[in-house]
């Protein structure tokens, strides 16, 4: 349990401005960023303070309407709360993000590459390139994160069709009541699972997400120039099946609210915004499944990794090393090019430059 509030339900306010700093601000001054890179000393007892009113003790039901703006936990997006944190804080390797040009994937099979164009290109008896930049594949990497996001997605999409269950997915989202944001987040995923299941969700992923941020309060979460801030209000997103029904008879006796966002077009997409802000735990797992697609009740076995082929003749692709004169001709990104033949030689084995 994290800090845990007091038994009896008071109001106090914080002896701070949570409401100072600007909306847009990356990292905010303000509030918690945690307690021990605050920029004040909260009360050692709850007092009255001039303002901002909390609640402090167990909150259920329509006391979640008292935690206004002013009064939020505002929190840095590299905070660790709880053990938990947002993707993309940790130290990245020495060689994430990497391009090593002078060994990469490809095909010299140029005979074989009789296809005059492909996306206005002209590539027949052109050598086949795919270059990619090293990746760790780690949530916490800053560097690496996404890759790590697109690739739990794809597991979620896969586990989601070899369930069997014929009906298109939804996205639900559980949040926790006020006075129970302090618990063992794994306390509170249980109790997350019994919500989605009395409300007529049969299964699926659960992600937790410790923080929510202001831009979806504001209306902007679709607006790449704002920022936003972040602030505690622990979650849960849920992709998976259900007819979902009961949730304002849930929450008048439960406090937690099961709201359904609806069938998902994408379940790749969804699930890979919902990774790229999820929560980190070195000692738990970020993604979760539980009722009909739970671990004990659906196995599957294990994925066989993808073979690279080439999109010119079908061969698989096979590690290949620069010989010629001077850089490879190959631009700064990642990416599929093609080239002319010469200075490209297969090579033996694996390159350090690949995840």
């Amino acid at each position: 349990m994290l800090a845990p509030p007091s038994p009896s339900i008071h109001r106090s306010t914080y002896s701070a401005d949570l409401g100072a700093g600007a909306p847009g601000e990356a990292e905010s001054s303000t509030g918690i960023l945690p307690l021990a890179k605050s920029s004040f000393q909260p009360p050692p007892v709850p007092g009255v303070v001039e303002g901002v009113e909390l609640l402090v003790g167990p909150v259920m039901g329509s006391d979640l309407e008292l935690l206004r703006p002013d009064a939020r936990e505002w929190v840095s997006p590299g905070s660790v709360w709880g053990g938990w944190s947002l993707p993309g804080h940790g130290e990245p390797y020495g060689d994430c993000g990497t391009l090593f040009k002078w060994r990469v994937k490809g095909c010299l099979h140029v005979e074989d590459h009789v296809q005059e164009v492909i996306s206005g290109e002209k590539v027949a008896g052109k050598i086949y390139i795919l270059l990619k930049k090293r990746t760790c594949l780690r949530a916490v990497c800053p560097v690496c994160y996404e890759k790590w996001a697109g690739k739990e997605a794809h597991k979620i999409e896969r586990r989601l069709k070899a369930s069997g269950v014929k009906k298109k997915p939804i996205h639900l989202i559980v949040s926790v009541p006020v006075g129970l944001w302090y618990e063992d987040a794994r306390v509170l995923r249980k109790k997350a699972y019994e919500m989605a299941l009395r409300c007529g969700f049969i299964g699926g992923s659960c992600i937790f997400h410790p923080f929510r941020s202001d831009k979806e309060d504001l209306g902007l979460e679709n607006s790449p120039n704002f920022v936003g801030r972040w602030y505690v209000s622990p979650h849960f997103h849920m992709i998976g099946y259900g007819w979902i029904h009961g949730t304002a008879e849930n929450y008048e006796v439960s406090g937690w609210v099961v709201k359904n966002a609806g069938v998902r077009k994408s379940v790749v997409a969804t699930a890979q915004y919902q990774l790229s802000h999820a929560g980190v735990n070195g000692k738990s797992h970020t993604v979760t499944w539980f009722g009909r697609l739970s671990y004990n009740k659906l196995r599957l076995s294990r994925e066989d990794k993808s073979e690279d082929l080439c999109p010119l003749c079908g061969a698989p692709l096979v590690w290949l090393r620069w010989v010629g004169e001077g850089e490879p001709p190959l631009p700064d990104e990642e990416g599929e090019y093609f080239v002319e033949p010469g200075g490209w030689v297969e090579s033996c084995g694996r390159s350090w430059a690949y995840g």
